[in-house]
């Protein structure tokens, strides 16, 4: 698959990681131009791009037409949401995935056309509450 990371840090870098080991072709956009550099130099087979992932043309430059999957990672949910429908809208990405801060955003983006909203503490409610189901059988 072609995967598009837009955003992040840690989470980019240990993505990028994984999917490198499943063979995935990978490209990595991020504003800031040192974490960029580190990418370049950390993963050679990593199309770096330098740049907001907010933007039509940086988009556009990192060549997201068509490709299989766009993960946005970005601090800002509505960043995340409008990376996530141009991606979708504007250039055929076949899965927009991103992550919420705000675990009230995951039915609100799904609505939206997002197919994949993770939010940390929407997936620890649901783990609390699976957990407690079980110990009361």
């Amino acid at each position: 698959m072609k995967i598009a990371i837009a955003g992040g840090r840690e989470e980019a870098d240990f993505l990028i990681g994984l999917l490198l080991k499943s063979k995935h072709r990978l490209i990595a956009i991020n504003d800031d131009r040192i974490y960029c550099e580190h990418l370049a130099t950390e993963y050679d087979k990593v199309s770096v791009i330098n740049g907001d992932p907010g933007r039509e043309e940086i988009l556009s430059d990192a060549g997201i037409k068509g490709i299989d999957a766009i993960i946005s990672l970005c601090e800002k949910d509505a960043d995340n949401l409008e990376i996530c429908q141009m991606a979708k809208r504007l250039f055929g990405v076949r899965k927009t995935v991103c992550t919420v801060r705000n675990p009230r955003n995951v039915e609100i983006f799904k609505t939206l056309g997002v197919d994949q909203v993770i939010s940390a503490a929407f997936i620890l409610a649901e783990y609390i509450q699976k957990s407690s189901v079980e110990e009361d059988q």
